[in-house]
Parts: C-alpha cells; structure tokens; sequence
C-alpha cells in the first residue's frame, strides 16, 4: 500500500465549550478545511504534534523538572480485525513518530495522514520482524528509569491508557495474570513482575550500605469505589468499600488500605497474584476479558544508612497503574451491568483528561479538577506534582478502531505537555546537609581548577589582581560553606541524641508498665486456683496442707505415672518447679526428691524405690504469711521510690525499671507460696 502525502499536523489551540466534552473519541464527521486540519469538536485544546514545552515559574524547590514521558505501543491485529471485510493496518512507524494513513473510504470525516511524536514508539506487530518489541525491550525502555528514580529517592508512577483489548494488562502484567509459570516467563511477565524482581536484585545489592525496606498495597477503582485487593479472604467477600481522606501534608490516602512489608520477590509475587484474582473482569464484545476497574498497584521503598551517616532515611513511592480501556457504548454492545460499568469507567478516563488538557495549557492560577473523580485524586502527585511520571499508550492498527486510535494518540500528545516538578523525599535537615556537600565539593573543584591553571603558567608567577581576588572569595565561600556543613552536622546529632533519649525514656515507662502488669496477673492468676479434693484419706488436714501449696503445671507422663504409684501407697504427692515432696500422713514423715533425677527403671517396684529415700520429719517453721510479705514489700518499693533517678539520665531509669521488675518477680514468688483460702470441692461417691 503506498503511503499518501504526509501533512504534519501544526499545533493548533481552539476555545470550545466544555460541555460538549462527552468522550475521548474522534466523532464521526468533521468539517473539512481547505488548507489545513481541523480540531474536532468534542476536544478543547487538542494538539495534534507535542508542542514545544513551557516552564512553569514557581518558587518551589525541586530536584529534577522534567515533562511526562510518553510511549506508544502498536498491538498485532487480532482474528475479529481481520475478520471484517476492509480492514487495514493504518499505523506507519518512523522512528519515534506514528503517522496514521486512514483508509480512503474512512468515515472518520478526514482522509489526510496525522503525525505525532512521542518519546518512545514500541512495534509489536509481526514477531519476524528486526524492530518488533518485546516485553523486555519495553521495560527495559520505561521501567528500568522509574526504577532508578525511585532508588534516588523520587516518587516515580507509571500509567497505562488505551482503548479495551489494546494490550494494556498485557504490557503491565502479562499474558495470564493469575499464573506464576505466566509471571515469571521471560518471553511473556509484563512491565510489573519484571520491575519488582529487578526492584529486590537492586536492594541485595545495596545490603551493604542500605538498610532497605518495601511495602506494597494493591488496590481498585470499580464504579468509582475503592477495593482492597489484598483484604483478608475472609472480608473480601463482602466487598466494603474504602474511603479516600486528604492529609494535610502528606496528601490525598486511603483508609484502612493494607500494607503489607515483604522481604523477597517470591512473596511480592504472591501479592500480586492475589490481588490479579480479585481484580474486576468481565466479557464484552471488544475483549472476552476486560477489565472494568483501575487498578493501582503501589510499592514504597525505605532507604536507611547507619546511624553515623548523616543521609539517615530517603523514602519513595512507585505507582503502577493499569487504566481501564476506554470504550463507546454503541460499539461495545453490553447489556445494562457493562454500560454501567463503561459510564464510570468514562467518566474517570474524561476527567483524567481534563486534568491534563488543564495542565498542558501551564496557565497560571489554572483550576485543575482533581477531585472530580476517585483516579485522578489519588494521581494527583503523579500529574504534575512531586513525581516522575511516565505514560504508556497502546493503540489497534487496524482501521475498524480508528477513530479511539486518534483519540489515545491526540490524549497521549497532549499528557506529553506536563511538565512535574520532583524532589528527593528525604527530611530538609538531610537535605540541608547534602546540598552544602555539594557545594563544598563544587567549590574544591573550582579551587583546583585555578591552582592547575596557575602551575600550567609558569611565565605568570603571581596572578592577576581579579584572579587572586576570585580565588580568595572562593577560599572564603568554602570555609564558610564547610562551617555550614558542620553546624548542620552538630544540629543533626544533637537532634538524634534528643529523639534517642526520649525514646529510651518512652521504653523505661512501658517497661514500668509491662511489669506492674504482669505480676498484677501473676497474683490474680494464683488467686483464683481452685482444688478438689477427695475426703477418704487417712489424715484430712495433712492432705489439705500438702494440696494447697504450690504446684506448677506440669502435664508430662513420667510426672503423672510418679502420682499415681504415690496414691496407691497412700502417699500425698506434690511438686513445685524443681523438687517433688512426698508425704505420709500416717508417720508424719515427707521426702524431697529433684525433679532431674526421677529414675525408676534400676528398681523392681516402687516400694524398693521409697525404701531408698531419705525420709525426715514434717517439722518445718511455718512460713511468713501474705500480710508480712505485702508489708515488708511495701517497704521495700517506698525506699526504692526514693531512690529514683532523674529523668535525664536514661540509662539508670532503665535500670530503675529492670530493678523494679525483679522485685515484683520476687514479690509475686513469695504470694505463691504462701497458703491463701482456695476454693475445695468435695467429690462423694453415692
């Protein structure tokens, strides 16, 4: 087919009513102008070629200003394209611009060529082919970049637009998004699983300096209602929706959204295989597996050096983002569920696009609709804010869809003209400190470079009277630049000493707390014991003394055989933690044996074993009772308290509360032994 005469498209702005916006679509007839290309009208502000880029004047401090990178990618035909009678590729690449050749008996209302330019233009038509693209090839173009911004400290967010069945889950996810054999193929895992196993490559191989952390959530926009895609199974089912809130600071979040930290690839890919199931699908007449939500899957990642450094924390924040495909409802043919779907899903798509046509006009005091629908709040950093954004587009050559392919070229072109203004996240104090180390090295540069070229000179002994002059301020400029740097220094470890002081203080009140608490539940759980007892023993008072002591729980076989053997001798038998007491009721008599040296196998019977223990009389001294040891206890937490020291010195307040906590210990060790009124219930055989 040979190319007609290629007409580059000069951007053009045309003022049109707002309300005629009803979609991003090309309508089906124009008027056509002599000369030149006409704006359709359903458009404000459309360029045909990216024009030449503004700089917004702004006061605030960025690290990196740069316009939203745009890339296109081209799909191969599919059996329902090539199926209609007519059908033809439209689509020509040359280099980094598309020029769309619409077929002569086009009902787009133009038969003239369009060209756009783009960052980027990936050719996945014919796998034969030298230029074809693949999977790899386009992360290695668009995610490697966001990959290394992100570990510079940049937010960093990635969107995929184009019309259903387009290829935008394919680019991003994969074929099958719910396989991990699909997901971790080298021939077919998508933008996604490609960028979080090069995420943890990269962050085992900064171990030895960082200390890295990553969280993910994965979340979905449905019928402008927010999804958990990581919710527990269990509440899933229920589908409660979540609620998007404004910070004062850190801007638009949402609550109760799960985050979840993962330490390897394997258990970030579970995640997303997860939240790949839950996602929102469906079958219409373009794409048997459309989906009919925004999805967006979030990753930050926490960058921190040891504490001696003074780059103590950078944090960032990457959002992929995989747009539902735009549709028309005429052509789409679904049934009443589908066009409620395609409402919503066109109405965040339209004010996605008003943002951008109000940020590609870089007007100042421009009102930019955010807030209008769910996406574009929660994009809001990513579309012309604190981040750097790239834009996937993926178009059909095939000429049944011209119309939506216009339509994504002319919305991709314009997002082209948004400029974001980015910074390291990071506190300004470290911020501080790594600008005054650039200077001072910017400055020692400069000092060398005169000191070169005065020895380079040798006829000059001495420099002229404006060059020593320039060296001096230079001097001047860098001692004062380093003293900067080691004030800001001294501030920042004063300021740590200070955050570290008074969390030491925070541990020693909780540890306080933990211990009161724990021997509060010690007691309480002694207290409430209770013991049966059966009345047919010889010695009723000797049985109740030897019961009511003590006993640990102590379920092993060895210990229950050891009671039972003592029972059919008529003996009372009880143990604490270590040592096991056997008493005769008859005689008087008890026996003290350790719990480590419980061997019965060298005897016949138990009898031979009993004949070999020492045997004493029962005439211990009665021990303290309660009310002795709750007042000598007192007593000893009075002088204690008095002891206390000042809360400046948080070493001995933290071994004030260890002090303290061992004392309970005792105290709670005392209350056990002591015989306190236990409930006794009398079991009689009738």
């Amino acid at each position: 087919m040979a190319l007609s005469p290629v007409k580059s498209c000069t951007p053009r702005t045309r003022v049109l009513s707002a309300a005629i916006l009803t979609q991003f679509s090309t309508p089906k007839a124009a008027k056509p102008l002599a000369n030149h290309i006409s704006t359709p009208e359903c458009f404000s502000n459309v360029f045909l070629e990216t024009p030449k880029g503004k700089r917004r004047a702004s006061k605030e401090k960025c690290d990196e200003e740069c316009n939203l990178r745009v890339s296109v990618r081209i799909r191969p035909m599919n059996l329902t394209e090539l199926n209609v009678v007519g059908s033809e590729d439209v689509i020509r690449v040359k280099e980094k611009q598309i020029i769309v050749c619409p077929p002569k008996n086009s009902h787009s209302g133009t038969s003239v060529d369009h060209t756009f330019n783009y960052d980027h233009v990936f050719w996945s038509v014919d796998e034969s082919s030298p230029l074809f693209a693949k999977q790899e090839d386009i992360f290695l173009t668009i995610g490697v970049p966001l990959l290394n911004s992100a570990f510079k400290g940049f937010n960093a967010c990635l969107f995929a637009y184009g019309q259903t069945g387009s290829g935008k889950s394919y680019s991003m996810m994969g074929r099958n998004i719910c396989e991990v054999s699909d997901i971790d193929s080298q021939d077919f895992a998508g933008i996604t699983p490609r960028f979080c196993k090069e995420l943890f490559k990269r962050a085992g191989e900064l171990q030895s300096e960082y200390t890295i952390s990553i969280e993910v959530s994965y979340f979905e926009i449905y019928n402008e209602k927010i999804h958990d895609l990581l919710a527990n199974p269990a509440q899933s089912s229920a589908r409660v929706p979540l609620k998007v809130r404004e910070h004062p600071t850190l801007g638009p979040y949402i609550v109760d959204l799960t985050s979840h930290t993962v330490k390897s690839y394997t258990e970030l890919r579970d995640f997303l295989i997860l939240g790949n199931k839950n996602r929102a699908v469906a079958s219409t007449a373009m794409n048997d597996f459309s989906s009919r939500s925004h999805s967006i899957f979030a990753i930050e990642i926490g960058q921190s050096k040891s504490l001696d450094d003074t780059d103590s924390c950078r944090r960032s924040k990457v959002s992929l983002v995989d747009l539902a495909g735009s549709e028309r409802l005429g052509t789409s043919l679904n049934n009443e569920e589908r066009m409620k779907q395609g409402v919503c899903i066109n109405k965040s798509l339209l004010t996605l696009g008003k943002c951008i046509s109000a940020l590609a006009e870089q007007k100042k005091n421009q009102f930019v609709p955010y807030r209008d629908s769910v996406l574009t709040w929660l994009l809001r950093e990513s579309l012309g804010g604190n981040s750097l954004t790239s834009m996937l587009a993926t178009i059909s050559p095939s000429s049944t869809h011209l119309d939506e392919t216009l339509s994504t070229l002319r919305y991709a072109c314009q997002a082209r003209t948004i400029v974001n203004r980015a910074r390291i996240n990071e506190s300004p104090h470290d911020r501080l400190i790594r600008e005054l180390r650039l200077e001072v090295e910017r400055l020692k540069a400069l000092r060398k470079d005169y000191e070169r070229r005065s020895s380079l000179s040798p006829q000059s002994e001495t420099l002229s009277f404006n060059e020593s002059s320039e060296v001096d301020d230079i001097k001047v400029k860098l001692v004062e630049t380093e003293s900067k740097l080691f004030e800001a220094q001294q501030m920042w470890e004063q300021r740590f000493m200070e955050s570290r002081q008074n969390q030491l203080k925070e541990l020693a009140e909780a540890e306080k707390c933990k211990a009161e608490l724990e021997s509060k539940v010690r007691i309480l759980r002694t207290a409430n014991q209770q013991v049966s007892l059966s009345p047919y023993k010889t010695n009723f008072l000797e049985e109740l003394e030897g019961v009511l002591t003590y006993e640990s729980e102590c379920e092993s076989d060895l210990l229950d055989s050891f009671k039972q053997c003592c029972s059919d001798q008529g003996l009372i038998c009880t143990f604490n933690s270590d040592t096991l007491k056997i008493m005769d009721p008859v005689t008087r008599k008890y026996a003290l044996v350790p719990l480590n040296n419980l061997n019965l196998q060298k005897y016949e019977n138990f009898s031979d074993y009993l004949k070999g223990l020492k045997w004493m009389n029962n005439s211990a001294p009665k021990g303290a009772t309660k009310a002795e040891i709750v007042s000598s206890m007192n007593d000893i937490f009075k002088i204690l308290g008095n002891l206390q020291p000042p809360d400046e010195d948080n070493n001995l307040s933290l071994l004030y509360a260890r002090v303290n906590k061992t004392l309970q210990k005792f105290e709670s060790a005392l209350l056990n032994n002591v015989k306190s009124s236990k409930t006794v219930t009398f079991h009689l055989d009738t």
